[in-house]
């Protein structure tokens, strides 16, 4: 008999209806555009239509050069701390504590350059090290002491707040020297700028050098023309504005070298590995400890750099800066395709996300919304981003809890 066993004739002729000639499941039209929506292509169109509204709502002004460089500048410092997020979150981690510890760090920095007893270079080297202080710290509640990340970080997230507020007495510090001022605020311009687009242009064609080994041509020839339209984009702003932002500058290159990292190191292969099946890793003999307190010292240490970012470009260490961070974080990270269960993420999922939440939050600040509906429309974007996440993990079918 063809029909499995304890199925009628007529259940197993809905069965092959529901199923391609391989015995495949075919996906329904829900299904289709889910993955879809959470997929490079559906986030590259979510990303326009969002730049097309405020582009009418705003005459113009959202789509000039001077407006997509200040855009990309706003995006740097959510992006730097979500490429660390995202190795957390593949994982099967979250940090709730960024935010806070980025007040906490530019609180540091703010005093350790007011003070002028160190070099400005030694001012980065306190800030890295810190960062990497506070990513041990977390790491080690989390993976030896068995504390849930959730529970670790969001005590981390009240504790660096209050510490930044006790050091800094509430006030705006301010005393940054010109060295450091320049990491948040200078321009590549000139015979530099040109160098250095065409070595991000060179790194955009190089999965076309192994497209003839990959299985998923069609996914990479994607991902090369996004990227390369990414760089006529970058060109333009960038020629016809003042130059290329440095923090812009780090993002990309700090974004590059870790999507190397995730998808060339055997470090890398352990991260997806550690938060798609943790059993299955500790089995293969997989460090999980180690890779866990590695991926919260590398967003510790990615958010000092964001902090070096932040704090050079506005010149002070405001008592408020990074509210809300972890969250516009998180939400890049989820928007761009990855999973709250792990196993699942890209850096450049993270970098549209991050692209897509900035720009809302631009374009609202340009059609002068106040701050209060902006946060709204934030915490929108993140609840139906982890729904969508969540609908993904049962099979793509929207579904209703009684």
């Amino acid at each position: 008999m063809n029909e499995d066993v304890g199925t009628t004739p007529i259940q197993s002729r809905l069965k092959s209806a529901q199923h391609g000639a391989n015995g495949t499941r075919r996906m329904s039209l829900s299904e289709r555009l889910l993955t879809r929506s959470r997929s490079i292509v559906g986030l590259v169109i979510a990303v326009l239509l969002v730049w097309l509204v405020f582009f009418i709502t705003t005459d113009g002004i959202f789509l000039s050069d001077r407006n997509i460089i200040n855009l990309m500048r706003q995006t740097s410092v959510t992006a730097m701390v979500a490429l660390g997020m995202l190795v957390v979150i593949v994982q099967g981690e979250i940090d709730l504590s960024v935010g806070s510890f980025l007040a906490l760090c530019v609180t540091v920095i703010a005093m350790v350059e007011s003070s002028a007893l160190m070099p400005p270079f030694m001012t980065i080297v306190v800030a890295l090290a810190l960062g990497a202080a506070v990513g041990l710290w977390n790491g080690v509640w989390v993976a030896k002491l068995g504390i849930p990340a959730f529970v670790a970080t969001l005590g981390g997230l009240m504790a660096f707040r209050g510490l930044a507020l006790a050091l800094s007495g509430g006030r705006t510090l301010s005393g940054i020297r010109d060295e450091i001022r320049s990491i948040g605020d200078a321009f590549i311009s000139g015979f530099s700028l040109w160098i250095f687009l065409a070595l991000v242009l060179a790194v955009a064609l190089a999965p076309l050098g192994r497209i003839s080994r990959s299985d998923k041509k069609r996914q990479v020839l994607t991902t090369v023309a996004f990227a390369i339209a990414g760089v006529v984009l970058l060109t333009w702003a960038t020629v016809s504005y003042r130059g290329l932002p440095v923090p812009v500058a780090l993002a990309i290159v700090v974004a590059f070298a870790l999507n190397w990292a995730l998808n060339n190191t055997k470090w890398g292969r352990h991260a997806y590995a550690v938060g798609g099946n943790r059993s299955a890793a500790r089995f293969a003999g997989i460090p999980i400890g180690f890779h866990v307190i590695i991926g919260f010292m590398l967003v510790g240490m990615l958010t000092a750099v964001a902090s070096l970012i932040f704090v050079g470009r506005l010149g002070a260490a405001p008592p408020e800066a990074g509210l809300f961070l972890e969250l516009n974080a998180i939400a890049a990270v989820v928007i761009g395709g990855a999973s709250l269960y792990g196993g699942t993420g890209t850096v450049m999922g993270v970098l549209l996300g991050a692209l897509l939440m900035q720009s809302l939050s631009n374009g609202l600040s340009l059609m002068n919304v106040p701050s209060a509906y902006q946060n709204i429309a934030s915490g929108m974007v993140l609840i139906l981003a982890v729904y969508l996440d969540v609908v993904s993990k049962r099979g793509g079918r929207p579904f209703v809890r009684l």
